[in-house]
């Protein structure tokens, strides 16, 4: 199950039935939707940015790993890192200046923080912006873009894990390389005791001969 924290930051105090409507006691206060590292959805008098389609997921990875010395084979079970996706509509007729949005999203590529949906955080701890895109991109006379829709794309952050990941990869490695090693060496031993006892078995064949 996922952790949903409050965020007590947040200005919302009810997302339903929003459309045309301010939340709060006074008219000017402004309904937020979204956020994430001071990026914020949200309707008011003077400015909408309504978040559009959200898409998450997560997925389980199995890895089968088959043992050629007969061993039975092992099988390894990870949750991969979260993915959140999704797109929202600007306009400058709803006060929004869409290429200073879309510059603010590229500035921020690489920076992970808490996504909060209706003051709740949605999703793992953190979150890391991976990618933004601008689409459908309408230019008035003046060449300012007008209108167009904002795509970005985010993924779990969680270095720690990451880190330990890897780890437990180098280490099997590691560990694989001696046991082949060892392996070799013991191989090699055995080849020579054998050699040794023939030389000695023919050398005293040899021996007996001579003294016929």
């Amino acid at each position: 199950m996922p952790n949903y924290d409050y965020d007590p930051t947040a200005t919302a105090t009810t997302v339903e039935g929003m459309e045309g409507a301010t939340a709060g006691t006074g008219s000017n206060t402004p309904v937020v939707m979204a956020s994430w590292n001071g990026m914020e959805w949200s309707v008011n008098p003077n400015q909408v940015k309504h978040l559009g389609d959200v898409a998450a997921s997560l997925e389980l990875e199995t890895e089968t790993n088959d043992d050629k010395e007969g061993s039975a084979p092992t099988k390894t079970m990870n949750l991969k890192d979260q993915e959140l996706e999704f797109d929202y509509s600007v306009t400058g007729y709803a006060g929004v200046d869409v290429r200073d949005e879309y510059d603010a999203w590229t500035e921020l590529v690489g920076q992970y923080a808490p996504f909060y949906l209706a003051g709740r955080r949605f999703g793992p701890a953190n979150v890391q912006l991976t990618k933004v895109a601008l689409s459908e991109g309408q230019i008035n006379d003046f060449g300012e873009i007008f209108a167009g829709k904002i795509s970005v794309s985010f993924k779990e952050y969680a270095p720690e894990a990451s880190k330990d990941k890897e780890t437990a990869k180098t280490t099997s490695s590691k560990s694989g390389t001696a046991a082949l090693q060892t392996a070799k060496s013991s191989t090699t031993s055995a080849a020579k005791v054998t050699a040794s006892a023939a030389d000695k078995a023919a050398k005293k064949t040899t021996n007996a001969q001579l003294k016929g």
